[in-house]
């Protein structure tokens, strides 16, 4: 009687002559990595660790993966830089890592708050007109909300967009 095998045996039996070329086992330990430091620093972000639990488990990852340098980490922390956001959890973490690029980003950081404050005030003063003048309703009682505003949402969008490229051209000139 002839022997049934498995899927599995049939594929480890046609893939047996098949290995990772040290590129790609790098490549492999790399993505690997950065999920496991993904992981990390979202435990990090949620405040199920501290900071400087962070800094020992990211150490002990990288000495386990020998993964060596700060670029990894750097990209990954700066990935979860949100212009709209509070980013008081990130921001430390980079002036320990990268000291100089503290004072550059918290100035665009701030920019971008305030082109923001600008903008919603501008959609409300433009709002409120509107009500005004088509409606006629005003008074301190009218909260329009400018913040589903079709222009305002497109004007903040573009400008989140810019303050991401900024700050993705900080880490690119720091790395």
């Amino acid at each position: 009687m002839s022997e049934v095998k498995s899927t599995l045996d049939l594929v480890m039996e046609r893939t047996r002559h098949l290995s990772l070329s040290k590129e790609e086992k790098d490549q492999q330990q790399r993505t690997d990595f950065e999920k496991r430091l993904q992981g990390l620093l979202l435990r990090y972000g949620e405040g199920a660790i501290t900071p400087n639990e962070l800094q020992e488990r990211i150490a002990a990852l990288q000495a386990e993966m020998k993964i060596t340098g700060r670029k990894h980490l750097l990209q990954a922390i700066f990935k979860r830089i949100d212009p709209d956001a509070n980013n008081e959890r990130w921001l430390p973490l980079l002036a320990d890592e990268l000291p100089e690029i503290q004072k550059p980003l918290q100035a665009i950081l701030s920019d971008h708050r305030r082109q923001r404050a600008d903008l919603f005030a501008s959609a409300d003063r433009r709002l409120r007109r509107q009500l005004a003048e088509d409606h006629g309703i005003e008074g301190t009682a009218v909260m329009p909300n400018a913040a589903k505003e079709d222009q305002f949402l497109e004007h903040a969008a573009r400008l989140k967009s810019e303050t991401q490229s900024s700050i993705d051209g900080l880490l690119n000139r720091r790395c």
